[in-house]
């Protein structure tokens, strides 16, 4: 009698297999491949256009710029960008020096203030002024000379967002017969007054020993001290005849400058005039800054 020849069940069920294994295998690969080309740059499905970090030209937020669109850009150009203001003097008046801001972006630009080297520069800007695209305003510049010798300072303009605007520069060099000793008058903490001395110097700051008086001093906001016969003198500043005198001041006088704290304006710097009979300096101007 035949017989059938053994079977191996583990060869058996390998070769049943065979063709099952082989099809789920290549449906992987495809599937695998599919979602490969769809995640691939440039692939099927275009990204999110509203994904953060988007690149081409996106704007803040991540949202892409219509094509065609022009970008925006702020500009702000000082003209002249360096003033060099020769000899000047504590004695003799300063006239303000005029700048041009011109907006050269593509958007109105706002210059909500500005950054000085020193309290001596005093732009005649009004805080948070708008200036249109191709525009331009035109800006007197104050500089009150302090101390002696060669100057430079500079003068920064901040947009909205605190970006920066532009810088100005300006040189001079100060020659002022008769130098107030500080030369700025601050506000002391403790105090409501502050003796200034008044000193006759050359050139180059030394001390001269010529006499000269004081005739009078504008506004009466401060005494005279007195003064010997070795060049020097002094007066004493009174803080509150001051705040008195800028309470009743209308805010357009030019002698006082402002800024205004939790909605009360209060004066900042303002601006004493010594007359004296000394030849040289007559009209002897000092800063006054209130704390």
């Amino acid at each position: 009698m035949a017989t059938s020849p053994r079977t191996n069940p583990e060869t058996t069920s390998s070769r049943r297999s065979g063709p099952t294994t082989t099809l789920v295998v290549a449906a992987a690969l495809t599937l695998l491949g599919l979602s490969v080309y769809l995640n691939w740059p440039g692939g099927g499905s275009a990204p999110d256009a509203a994904t953060p970090g988007t690149t081409g030209g996106g704007i803040p937020g991540g949202i892409a710029r219509p094509r065609g669109e022009p970008r925006t850009v702020q500009k702000l150009r000082i003209s002249p960008e360096r003033i060099d203001l020769g000899a000047v003097s504590q004695c003799r008046p300063m006239s303000p020096v005029e700048v041009v801001l011109t907006n050269d972006g593509t958007e109105p630009v706002k210059v909500v203030g500005w950054i000085a080297t020193c309290s001596c520069v005093e732009p005649g800007l009004e805080e948070g002024v708008t200036i249109a695209a191709g525009d331009f305003i035109k800006v007197p510049i104050t500089v009150h000379p302090l101390g002696l010798g060669g100057k430079s300072q500079r003068l920064d303009f901040r947009l909205e967002g605190n970006a920066r605007g532009g810088s100005l520069r300006i040189d001079y060099f100060i020659e002022s017969p008769i130098l107030p000793m500080p030369v700025m008058v601050v506000r002391p903490d403790a105090f409501d007054t502050k003796v200034v001395d008044l000193e006759r110097v050359d050139a180059d700051g030394n001390d001269l020993y010529e006499k000269f008086a004081v005739k009078g001093i504008e506004p009466p906001v401060a005494r005279f001290v007195g003064s010997n016969a070795d060049g020097h003198a002094a007066i004493e500043v009174d803080f509150k005849a001051i705040d008195a005198l800028a309470e009743a001041t209308d805010p357009r006088d030019p002698m006082f400058t402002w800024e205004t704290t939790a909605g009360r304006r209060i004066w900042r710097t303002m601006e004493l005039t010594v007359a004296t009979d000394c030849a040289l300096c007559e009209r002897l101007r000092s800063r006054i800054r209130n704390r």
